[in-house]
């Protein structure tokens, strides 16, 4: 059966009381009652190679939590569970609405006395805020069948950096970081596309410039010009063998000329004189 109102607060006002320090005005619900943030918490760490230390918080101080990263709070209350009387934790509403998550957590046994300890989650993408003293989860106490006759509670808590040994990083955090990283990689690759396609757009732009076709028939009729001017110039070789093959010959008849002229001079001196001699 679970506790109503009346019950806590007259179990609350006994000696030991179910609830310390007990807040009738404030905190006190039909049939259960808020536990506020106490003065130690956690926030676990981007990395478990961060020294490991809870942090204390003033009457004026608040928490922030960041997100996706989950956060241990140390309640101001304590609690004392008769024999016969167990406790289960929850988170308020008004936290849930705002993207908090409380992990879930196994019920508290008859005869345990100390402070709860309140995990949250944080899986919005925006840091959350608690102030000290502010409600922050809503336990209920359930009257069972008849008294627990054993001995094993749990381990009472006095203080939130005995209960933790070591850093504790969340994989939530590292699951938005590894997203935050490709996020900005697919970022540098989109502006690099834009880029890319603005170039090919200004390349497109001139009219038959850099197409690929166009690029084809210059790199054709290029090399159509090439084979033109290698047919001129086998001719001009071929013409300049030939204007060789004239001028030696050309010499050589030269020479041969040059060559005979002695040998013509005296028979024609000589039928001239004849032919002088002839006439007297």
């Amino acid at each position: 059966m679970i506790l109503n109102d009346a019950e806590i607060k007259s179990l609350s006002n006994n000696s030991p009381g179910l609830i310390f320090p007990f807040d009738e005005k404030n905190n006190l619900r039909l049939s259960s009652y808020d536990l506020t943030v106490g003065d130690e918490y956690y926030i676990g760490q981007s990395d478990a190679s961060f020294p490991f230390e809870t942090q204390k918080l003033r009457s004026t101080q608040s928490i922030t939590i960041p997100p996706h990263a989950v956060c241990f709070i140390l309640t101001a209350e304590n609690i004392n569970l008769p024999n016969n009387v167990t406790a289960r934790v929850s988170l308020r509403m008004t936290h849930i609405y705002a993207g908090m998550v409380l992990t879930s957590q196994p019920p508290f046994d008859p005869t345990y006395n100390g402070k709860v300890v309140v995990m949250l989650h944080n899986l919005s993408s925006a840091p959350y805020h608690l102030k000290c003293g502010e409600r922050v989860a809503t336990i209920e106490f359930t009257r069972l069948t008849s008294d627990a006759i054993g001995s094993r509670a749990h381990r009472s808590v006095g203080t939130l950096e005995a209960q933790l040994s070591k850093p504790l990083v969340s994989s939530l955090t590292e699951i938005a970081n590894a997203s935050k990283s490709v996020q900005e990689k697919l970022t540098w690759l989109s502006g690099q596309m834009l880029v890319f396609a603005a170039l090919v757009v200004a390349v497109l732009a001139v009219p038959g410039f850099f197409s690929y076709s166009s690029l084809l028939d210059r790199i054709g009729e290029q090399r159509d010009q090439i084979k033109d001017m290698s047919k001129t110039l086998d001719e001009y070789k071929r013409e300049f063998e030939k204007s060789n093959a004239t001028t030696t010959e050309l010499k050589q008849q030269l020479a041969e000329l040059q060559s005979a002229k002695p040998k013509a001079g005296p028979s024609v001196i000589t039928s001239q004189v004849n032919v002088k001699s002839g006439r007297q």
